[in-house]
């Protein structure tokens, strides 16, 4: 079994320049008659696996035809769905406890998939389903680490994953500051993350996740620092992090993103920092910046 979830412009380089040639490149796990799951939308992409499948003579479902969603309720951030497939009377409740409504359409894309591997002998039923889905944990996506004020670290990369977190914000953050500390690769698509996401934050901290291929703050301050109300460049992640937390009100929320390496940095330094605050009560370290208007 194939599953293949949303194609968007990510990886340029090495898949495509257009989301024609991307969708052709995901579709290269598709194997001669095995079951393919899609959740891929965009209908260029949609075309490109349909007609991959039909070469392959492999058989496709679409999760818009696999399931009908009658109920969605949001509560902190979090989305809870009743589903049933068509001509069905049995009921599913997917409630993933992970922010952001696109885990919806995860959660039923794997439910799709384990439903169709239960019909080839796998010992999986509707509960286990239900199970699995509300016990799963996605670490870096959406993930909050702190409170008052909120901190959360975000993986997104790509325009698609910013569009998700702009409609989380929008959602959900109405009317509350956000800070939002960011860095980047060299090969992504950082003028439209930014231009999705900047203009949206009240304060942007730029920053380097540590690895070579990272564009530098002061790189990225020219190149998207029109884009924002107020920017400052701290290419340290965790002293950005300490200053966004220090300029942050209680009820404001901060938003570190950009690159998953730069989750990964910030969220190792978050649970030191937890250990030695628990340990000794000793202050947050000061953060060291420049800034520039």
């Amino acid at each position: 079994m194939a599953v293949i979830t949303a194609v968007d412009f990510d990886h340029e380089d090495y898949l495509g320049h257009s989301i024609s040639e991307i969708a052709a490149e995901k579709a290269g796990i598709i194997k001669p008659g095995a079951w393919v799951v899609s959740a891929v939308d965009r209908p260029e992409a949609r075309a490109v696996i349909a007609r991959r499948c039909a070469e392959l003579d492999a058989r496709l479902v679409e999760v818009e035809s696999a399931w009908q969603v009658e109920d969605v309720r949001a509560s902190d951030g979090c989305y809870r769905a009743t589903v049933a497939a068509p001509h069905s009377a049995k009921k599913l409740t997917l409630e993933p406890p992970l922010p952001g409504r696109f885990q919806i359409r995860n959660a039923l894309t794997a439910a799709t998939a384990a439903r169709l591997l239960a019909t080839r002998g796998f010992p999986i039923d509707d509960d286990a389903i239900m199970r699995g889905i509300a016990t799963v944990r996605w670490p870096g996506r959406l993930e909050r680490m702190l409170e008052k004020p909120d901190v959360y670290l975000d993986g997104a990369h790509n325009p698609s994953g910013a569009r998700e977190l702009l409609r989380f914000w929008e959602e959900n953050f109405k009317g509350r500051a956000i800070v939002l500390v960011y860095g980047a690769m060299r090969d992504k698509a950082v003028d439209e993350i930014a231009g999705l996401l900047f203009p949206h934050a009240s304060a942007v901290i730029l920053t380097e996740p540590r690895q070579p291929r990272a564009i530098s703050a002061p790189h990225l301050a020219e190149m998207t620092g029109h884009l924002a109300r107020k920017i400052s460049i701290v290419p340290d992640p965790m002293d950005a992090l300490e200053q966004a937390i220090d300029s942050a009100g209680a009820e404001d929320a901060i938003f570190a993103t950009g690159s998953l390496y730069l989750v990964g940095d910030l969220r190792s330094y978050l649970a030191k920092r937890n250990d030695r605050k628990h340990a000794s009560g000793a202050p947050a370290l000061a953060a060291r910046h420049s800034e520039i208007r």
